[in-house]
């Protein structure tokens, strides 16, 4: 027993080890961390600059990449890279996938929250005020690390063929069609109420934040939604299509994971969650103030959703099935 934890610890080690080294490659071979060096420092939003309403956003703004953190960068980055190693090797153990379905979860979950789903905001509204070739840049780091990352994760994790020890997962009936749009069409009006709501209680609470982005104090959370309303309008439609991303790109780990409805709704709370780490990392475009406002703000918000989207999206009457742990 004692020589089978030491073998799985040791395996989740390396599977850290592993997305370190794989974010580093993924930011060489796009030549992110290239373009990234030549960002003007902290440069505002363009909302600000051009006189709009500025956004009361939960999601990761200008490079929501990383966040200045100038005493200890190194240490910002093990935070990221064991952070995500135990979450994903929580949720590889715990599938009941193996293999390249697996796989391809892990591909599709990564890519889609720590970099599609995240970044689409920052094309709709900040590409101007990149450098030049940044925002495709982004997008393949992120493609070229969740490619790299996901097939080793699996086979380090011993999950490339069925486990002989594992149990006979039960058949799983696609879920009716009716179930799925009543729970997003909930999802999503959770989705967009939790973006201004964590937006304007958390970020926008902050002076810096206001400071950064060149808006007001609003006197409260309705004025705030009606001041989105008035003069940023295009905002709601956006996060509607944000809150589809989500769903789409959490379902696949909701349906491989075989365990009571409590745990899938607290890993996919973890799973979202744990990529707000990245704002730890340095950040040439967002002062430090407003990068550790923007991080109590995507935490809180992935971590309520999370929890929202696994209950609802997961069976009343999961079956227990565990990976091997």
């Amino acid at each position: 027993m004692v020589r089978k934890v030491l073998v799985i610890a040791l395996r989740i080690f390396a599977v850290c080890v592993v997305f370190a080294l794989c974010f580093i490659a993924g930011g060489a071979l796009s030549g992110l961390s290239k373009t990234a060096a030549r960002a003007t420092p902290s440069a505002p939003a363009p909302q600000a600059l051009s006189g709009q309403q500025p956004t009361i956003s939960s999601s990761e703004t200008p490079a929501d990449k990383s966040q200045q953190n100038s005493e200890s960068p190194g240490y910002a980055f093990l935070i990221l890279s064991v952070s995500v190693g135990l979450v994903l090797s929580y949720l590889i153990l715990r599938s009941s996938w193996h293999g390249w379905s697996l796989v391809g979860a892990i591909f599709v979950s990564m890519y889609g929250i720590s970099t599609v789903a995240t970044q689409v905001e920052t094309l709709f509204f900040l590409s101007n005020k990149f450098p030049p070739g940044m925002i495709p840049a982004i997008f393949l780091q992120g493609a070229i690390t969740a490619a790299l990352f996901a097939p080793l994760a699996v086979l380090l994790l011993g999950r490339m063929r069925p486990s002989s020890s594992s149990l006979t997962t039960l058949s799983c009936n696609p879920l009716p069609a009716s179930f799925i749009i009543n729970r997003l069409l909930i999802l999503v009006i959770a989705f967009v109420f939790l973006y201004f709501f964590f937006g304007y209680y958390v970020a926008w609470q902050s002076p810096a934040v206001r400071q950064y982005y060149g808006g007001p104090e609003q006197s409260s959370f309705y004025a705030a939604i009606k001041a989105n309303w008035m003069n940023n309008r295009s905002i709601y439609p956006l996060q509607v299509f944000r809150a589809l991303l989500y769903v789409a790109c959490i379902y696949p780990l909701i349906r491989m994971l075989r365990v009571a409805r409590w745990e899938i709704a607290i890993a996919m709370a973890l799973f979202l969650s744990v990529w707000t780490t990245m704002l730890l990392l340095p950040n040439p475009l967002m002062p430090p103030s407003v990068a550790q406002a923007h991080l109590r703000e995507t935490l809180g918000f992935n971590l309520t959703f999370g929890v929202i989207a696994g209950w609802l999206l997961s069976r009343p009457a999961n079956p227990v099935v565990s990976g091997q742990l």
